[in-house]
C-alpha cells in the first residue's frame, strides 16, 4: 500500500486506498504529510480515527518519524481524559491533530480548534468508523472544512457509504487504490478450526487446545463482554495452565485499558482476552496466536481479529472454536476471504484413572500401633454428667 499510495499523495492527489490489516497503512499517509507540511502554528493535518488506542498509535508513529524535525507538533484528541490539556496543546500551536470524531466536535463547538488552514484530511480505518456509527460525525466535521484539503482515506474494506462520502468530499476526483486481492487475509497466518459437538464441552476442549499450543503471546476473542469476563475467571481457576491473564473490554476506563495494553506489550500478560473493541487499531508486536473462542458475528471481524498476528512479515496461528450450529457462519467467512480454513481434530479425552482397591473400601483398617487409647476418665463415661457452672 505504501508503494502505491505514497507517490500519488506526494503529487497532491486525493487517495482512497483499500488494503488488508497489518499492511502498513499508517506510514502510507504520514510520510507524504510530513514531506508536504508548511509547519505552521495552526492545524495543517487532521487525522480522524475510530478509537483511542488507534489515536495513540498513529501519534506515536508521527513522533518517531518527526524525531529530528522540531517543526512537527502533534496533539492527540480523544475522550475519557481531561479536555484542558488538549486545549492547552492546541493553544501552544499544534499543527498535526490526531482525533476521534466525538471529542473533536466538542472542541470545535467550544471554538478551541481552527479548521481554516487544514491542508490534509485523513480517515484511517474508515470501515471501523462506519461500524461504530461515527459517519454522521465525520460528515459534520468535513462540512466545516472550507480550505479544500487533500483527502486520504484508508480502510480494510470499502463499503458503499464510504464511497458516497468520498465522492461528496472530493467530487469524484481521487485515485482508487485496491491491493486487497490477497483475500483480505494475512498470508503468513495459518488458519485452523475445531468443530465442537456440544456447547457444554466448549471450555473443556479450549483448555486442552491451549495446553497443546502453549502460546507465548496470545489474543483470545469473544463476542460479548460477559463471556470475556467469565472466560478470564474460569482460566484463572485452572492455575495449572500457568497463564498470565488480562482482560480488555469496552466498559473499562481509559487508564485501565492503557495499563492492560502496557502489561501485554511488556509480556507481563501472555493471554489477553478481548472483545472486538480490541480487534482493530492495536499495534501489538509478536502476537503468536489468535484464538476465536466465539465465531465472529461479521465476516470482516474475522479478518481484523486474525490481523493482530503475522504482522511485519512474521508468522502466526489463528484458531477458531466452532459449534456445529455455527458452521454456516464459518462457511460464510471462508467465502468472504476466499480461502479454506483447515479443520483439526479435537485432542482425545483423557481416560479416568482407576483407584487402587485399598482406597475403594468404605471401611479402613486401623493398625494396632496407630489405634487411639482412651484414658481412665473417658472409660468411666467421660464428662457426660458434667455441668458447666459458667453457662
Amino acid at each position: 500500500v505504501q508503494e502505491e499510495s505514497i507517490p500519488e499523495a506526494l503529487k497532491g492527489n486525493n487517495v482512497i486506498a483499500q488494503a488488508k490489516t497489518g499492511s502498513g497503512k499508517t506510514l502510507a499517509f504520514e510520510i507524504p504529510i510530513i514531506d508536504l507540511m508548511h509547519f505552521q502554528d495552526t492545524p495543517e493535518a487532521l487525522i480522524l480515527v475510530p478509537t483511542r488506542e488507534l489515536c495513540k498509535q498513529v501519534a506515536n508513529v508521527f513522533n518517531d518519524l518527526s524525531k529530528y524535525n522540531k517543526g512537527v507538533r502533534i496533539v492527540q484528541i480523544y475522550g475519557g481524559v481531561s479536555i484542558r490539556n488538549q486545549i492547552k496543546k492546541l493553544e501552544q500551536g499544534a499543527n498535526v491533530v490526531v482525533a476521534t470524531p466525538g471529542r473533536l466536535i466538542d472542541l470545535y463547538e467550544r471554538r478551541k480548534i481552527d479548521f481554516s488552514n487544514v491542508r490534509f484530511v485523513v480517515l484511517d480505518e474508515a470501515d471501523r468508523m462506519l461500524d461504530m456509527g461515527f459517519m454522521p460525525d465525520v460528515q459534520y466535521i468535513l462540512s466545516k472544512i472550507r480550505s479544500k484539503p487533500q483527502f486520504l482515506l484508508f480502510s480494510a474494506t470499502i463499503f458503499e457509504e464510504i464511497k458516497k462520502l468520498s465522492n461528496q468530499f472530493t467530487k469524484g476526483d481521487y485515485e482508487d487504490i485496491d491491493i486487497s486481492q490477497d483475500s483480505l487475509t494475512v498470508g503468513a497466518t495459518k488458519q485452523f478450526y475445531y468443530l465442537i459437538p456440544h456447547f457444554n464441552d466448549k471450555y473443556y476442549h479450549f483448555r486442552r487446545i491451549l495446553q497443546k499450543e502453549s502460546p507465548k503471546k496470545a489474543l483470545i476473542f469473544t463476542n460479548t463482554k460477559k463471556t470475556a469476563e467469565w472466560l478470564k475467571n474460569r482460566l484463572k481457576r485452572d492455575s495449572w495452565l500457568h497463564l498470565k491473564l488480562g482482560l480488555l473490554s469496552g466498559n473499562m476506563s481509559q487508564a485501565a485499558r492503557e495499563r492492560v495494553i502496557k502489561l501485554y506489550k511488556e509480556k507481563k500478560i501472555t493471554c489477553l482476552i478481548a472483545t472486538d473493541v480490541a480487534s482493530r487499531g492495536l499495534d501489538i508486536p509478536n502476537v503468536t496466536h489468535v484464538f476465536n473462542y466465539d465465531v465472529p458475528q461479521y465476516e470482516e471481524n474475522y479478518v481484523h481479529r486474525i490481523g493482530r498476528t503475522s504482522r511485519m512479515g512474521k508468522h502466526g496461528v489463528a484458531i477458531t472454536l466452532c459449534l456445529e450450529n455455527e458452521y454456516v457462519y464459518l462457511c460464510r467467512i471462508e467465502g468472504f476471504i476466499d480461502k479454506t480454513i483447515i479443520r483439526r481434530e479435537l485432542p482425545p479425552r483423557r481416560s479416568k484413572r482407576k483407584r487402587s482397591k485399598k482406597y475403594t473400601k468404605k471401611k479402613y483398617r486401623k493398625s494396632k500401633k496407630g489405634k487411639y487409647k482412651k484414658t481412665k476418665y473417658e472409660k468411666r463415661g467421660g464428662d457426660q454428667d458434667f455441668v458447666n457452672p459458667f453457662r
